[in-house]
C-alpha cells in the first residue's frame, strides 16, 4: 500500500483527520465517559475505532461510574472492556482518577512534554468539589477537615487531591445508593443548582489557570474535565482545554497530541462508534508558559509520576511511545511535586 491510500472498511484516523501517516507518537486525551451510567458513553467497544490509531490514551477522570451502587457492576464490566481494547492493541492506557472513580488509579495529574502540558481532572479546584450537589456543604466541610489534617510535609497539590477524594467519598456516604447524578429534570426542579452550575462554568477556566500557576507553572497547555462543559480558553497566558462529557449536560471532545502540536476535536457517534470530527476546533504548538520557562517544548511524551503509599512520588520508569523514560518534567528544584495522591483512610 502506498502512502495516502488505505484498505479495509474504515479509513485510518490519519486519512480522516489529516494526521501524518508517519509513526509520530500520538496521544489521545478523553474524560468523563461515565461508563455504566445511563446517559453516559454507553459501551466501551464504541471506542474501539477511535482508540486504535493512537499509541497512548489518557482518560482524565470519571471513566466509569464506580462510585454509584446502582451502576457499579456495569461500570466495572465496561471499564474492563475498555482496558482490554487498549491491551490487545498495544495502546498505553493511563487513567487519572476523578471524583466518580477516585480509586481507579493513584495518578491525579500527568505532565507531558517536559511539563509544557499538564492534565488533571479538576475536581480538586473547588473545596466543595461539585458545588451544585445537594451534599455540597458536607463535601466542603470534609475537604477542609482533610486539608487541615494533611501532613505538613505533603505538597499542597497532593494535600488538595487527597482532600477532594475524601470530600467525594463523603457525598456517597451521605446519599447512599441515591448518590447524586445531575439530570435536566433535577436542574429544572432546583433552579438554584442550575445557577450554581452556570457560575461554576464561568469561573472554571480561571480556577484551572490559578491551579496551574501554583502547581504546574511551566505548563502552557492545561487539560481538564469534571465540569462537563467543553471549551478552549486562553486564560492568563495558558491554553485551558476542557474535554466535556459523554453525559448531561456536556458534549464530548478530545485532545490529540502529535509531535509538537495540540489539537482539539469534537467527538461524534457514527454507526454506533465514536469518531473524531474531521476538522479540529482549535490547534496550537506545544510551548511552555512564559512564567515557567522561555523555550519551546522538546517532546510530547512523558509518563506520569505515580503516587507511593507514603504520599511521596517517583517516576514510573516505564518507557512511553517516544521511548523516553518517565519523569516529572520538572524544570528545577523549585518546581512543585506533581501527580501525588495520598491514600484515602
Amino acid at each position: 500500500m502506498i502512502q495516502g491510500e488505505y484498505s479495509g472498511d474504515r479509513p485510518p484516523l490519519w486519512f480522516k483527520t489529516g494526521m501524518s501517516p508517519a509513526r509520530v507518537p500520538r496521544t489521545l486525551v478523553l474524560s468523563d465517559l461515565h461508563l455504566g451510567r445511563p446517559g453516559g458513553a454507553g459501551r466501551a467497544d464504541a471506542f474501539e475505532s477511535l482508540l486504535e490509531d493512537f499509541d497512548r490514551v489518557i482518560v482524565n477522570g470519571d471513566i466509569a461510574e464506580l462510585h454509584h451502587a446502582a451502576f457499579q457492576a456495569d461500570a466495572a464490566l465496561e471499564l474492563m472492556r475498555f482496558k482490554d481494547i487498549c491491551l490487545t492493541r498495544g495502546i498505553k492506557l493511563d487513567l487519572v482518577a476523578g471524583n466518580h472513580d477516585p480509586f481507579v488509579s493513584e495518578v491525579r495529574a500527568i505532565s507531558l512534554a517536559d511539563g509544557a502540558i499538564y492534565i488533571t481532572h479538576g475536581d480538586a479546584f473547588h473545596p466543595a468539589v461539585a458545588p451544585w450537589s445537594p451534599c455540597a456543604a458536607t463535601m466542603r466541610s470534609t475537604f477542609a477537615t482533610a486539608l487541615a489534617a494533611a501532613p505538613k510535609e505533603l505538597p499542597e497539590d497532593a494535600a488538595r487531591f487527597h482532600a477532594a477524594r475524601e470530600a467525594s467519598i463523603s457525598e456517597w456516604r451521605s446519599m447512599g445508593e441515591g448518590a447524586h447524578v445531575s439530570t435536566l429534570g433535577s436542574m429544572l426542579l432546583h433552579p438554584a443548582r442550575a445557577a450554581t452550575v452556570l457560575a461554576y462554568w464561568a469561573r472554571y477556566p480561571k480556577f484551572a489557570a490559578e491551579w496551574a500557576a501554583r502547581h504546574a507553572p511551566q505548563a502552557g497547555t492545561v487539560i481538564v474535565g469534571h465540569s462537563h462543559r467543553a471549551f478552549v480558553r486562553l486564560e492568563s497566558g495558558r491554553q485551558i482545554v476542557n474535554t466535556g462529557s459523554y453525559g448531561f449536560p456536556g458534549r464530548p471532545h478530545a485532545v490529540v497530541i502529535e509531535g509538537s502540536t495540540v489539537r482539539v476535536h469534537a467527538i461524534a457517534s457514527r454507526g454506533g462508534f465514536y469518531a473524531l470530527s474531521s476538522n479540529p476546533k482549535a490547534a496550537w504548538p506545544i510551548a511552555f508558559h512564559a512564567d515557567g520557562a522561555r523555550r519551546p517544548a522538546a517532546r510530547s511524551e512523558q509518563d506520569p509520576v505515580r503516587a507511593q503509599p507514603g504520599g511521596g512520588a517517583e517516576p514510573s520508569g516505564a518507557a512511553g511511545p517516544s521511548g523516553a523514560a518517565g519523569s516529572s518534567g520538572a524544570a528545577g528544584p523549585s518546581t512543585p511535586a506533581m501527580n501525588r495522591a495520598a491514600s484515602a483512610s
